[in-house]
């Protein structure tokens, strides 16, 4: 779910607000006359400590890296590695001192500096002393590392890290360090990134960790990407999640919707839900693209192009992973790109490719998988867009896409928030604003949420 922060930088304190009912669900409406934080406001504030309580629970399984052949591990303090197999060895180290985990032939190899330790069948846990994080690969975590032999081959990195530790390496990754003024759009994006962290945790039982540490889930940097004013908003929105029925919401999140957001099931072959429908990004829902409160975001408009040739290398690389049915006849040449059926908000809901070897759909947001950005690796910014095609010679030789937005467009939308935010209205307004009766309460894995939801 990588967003705004993740392509800015890849390139009183309310605590444990309890209670039995949902916070309150004012209307939210267009311009307001609030008094707006100072713009020096949390300027220059420096990384804080959460409190223990906040530290207790739930914990994530992060996964690092996978089928690895070799790891290296250190800590800014003092560390101690443990080794759990038929017996557990318990090594103690010095601050900076790098240690080597290999797999050997599907077993653990321990190497610390100048020496060879027995490994075998079991796990490595990494624990540093007192507050020091733990290092793997050069890059600092809280939490402690486990590193095994994983059944798929190779090695895998783990972080185990309680959830609000883990949510300080991933909001200024996915919304950027932002100033003061837009600590209500920071303190939402803990909320919406808190509860999707809540609602994977240990959902996936087959697996070997909960989340990546990737776009593949939410992108987490671990210790160094901490923010002062990130901190603050996860620290003033401790605990809290969305819930609907009493349980976690799918609480997906985006960078820019270009006017209005998307439902899920109508770009994703997913079913409904009814907190994810399609809302115009405007004040008080007036139908008009240009009173966006994304509109500012740079990638509100935006135009790609591609001449005959990219577009077939394009074709022929990529449509056998995205297309609706087996692509199983090769071709020379793409003939025609048509949107055949668009979304109510707008965006491609099918796209017809026809070559001379036969025509195949691509359904929703998968078309931005197929079109990919030219000259480059990345995919294209979203699925709302106006194509131009020009032919001749029964063959394709330049498309032009018009397009509005960036991301899939389902949730909430980043760069509106941080206009909300902007323009006065709370983190609260903002969730309920993008996220359809849901209940903003505290959540606990032992206890689960205070009261129930709608």
């Amino acid at each position: 779910m990588m967003a705004i922060g993740a392509l800015l930088i890849l390139g009183g304190i309310a605590m444990l607000q309890g209670g039995c009912s949902p916070l309150r669900r004012p209307a939210v409406g267009g311009a307001r006359s609030p008094s707006p934080p100072p713009p020096d406001l949390f300027e220059g504030i420096e990384k804080i400590e959460l409190p223990p309580e906040a530290l207790a629970g739930p914990f994530l399984r992060v996964g690092l890296a996978e089928n690895l052949t070799e790891a290296m591990i250190s800590a800014r303090g003092e560390f101690e590695v443990a080794f759990y197999g038929d017996s557990t060895v318990v090594w103690k180290a010095e601050s900076g001192d790098e240690w080597a985990l290999r797999d050997v032939e599907g077993r653990l190899a321990i190497a610390a500096p100048g020496n060879v330790l027995a490994g075998g069948s079991g796990t490595v846990r990494v624990r540093a002393s007192g507050a020091w994080p733990v290092v793997y690969d050069g890059t600092p975590y809280r939490g402690e590392l486990e590193i095994f032999a994983a059944r798929t081959g190779g090695l895998t990195v783990v972080n185990v890290v309680d959830v609000e530790s883990y949510l300080r390496g991933v909001v200024p990754l996915e919304i950027g360090p932002r100033p003061g003024e837009e600590i209500e759009a920071v303190k939402a994006q803990a909320v919406a990134a808190r509860t999707y962290a809540v609602a994977a945790s240990g959902s996936r039982a087959q697996g070997d960790f909960d989340v990546f540490a990737t776009v593949s889930d939410q992108v987490y940097g671990g210790y160094d990407v901490e923010d002062g004013v990130c901190d603050r908003a996860v620290l003033e929105t401790v605990g809290l999640v969305l819930l609907k029925d009493g349980e976690p919401i799918n609480a997906y999140f985006h960078s820019t919707c270009g006017g209005r957001t998307e439902a899920r099931e109508e770009i994703w072959e997913l079913g409904e839900l009814p907190y994810l429908e399609s809302i115009w990004d405007t004040p008080g829902g007036i139908t008009r693209l240009d009173e966006a409160y994304c509109s500012p975001a740079s990638s509100f408009t935006w135009e790609e192009r591609w001449s005959g040739d990219e577009i077939e290398e394009l074709v022929r690389t990529h449509l056998p992973s995205v297309a609706s049915t087996p692509v199983e006849q090769p071709f020379r040449r793409v003939k025609d790109l048509q949107v055949t059926a668009r979304t109510p908000s707008g965006r491609c809901r099918w796209l017809e490719i026809e070559t001379d070897g036969g025509t195949y759909r691509i359904f929703g947001d998968k078309v931005r998988w197929l079109l990919r950005r030219p000259g480059t690796v990345k995919i294209l910014k979203s699925a709302w867009f106006e194509l131009e095609v020009k032919r001749r010679g029964g063959r394709v030789t330049e498309v032009v896409a018009e397009g509005r937005g960036l991301g899939h467009g389902v949730g909430m939308c980043q760069h509106g928030a941080l206009e909300m935010a902007r323009r006065g209205f709370t983190y609260d307004e903002i969730l309920e604003h993008y996220y359809h009766g849901i209940a903003i309460r505290q959540w606990s894995r032992e206890r689960g949420p205070y009261g129930s939801g709608p």
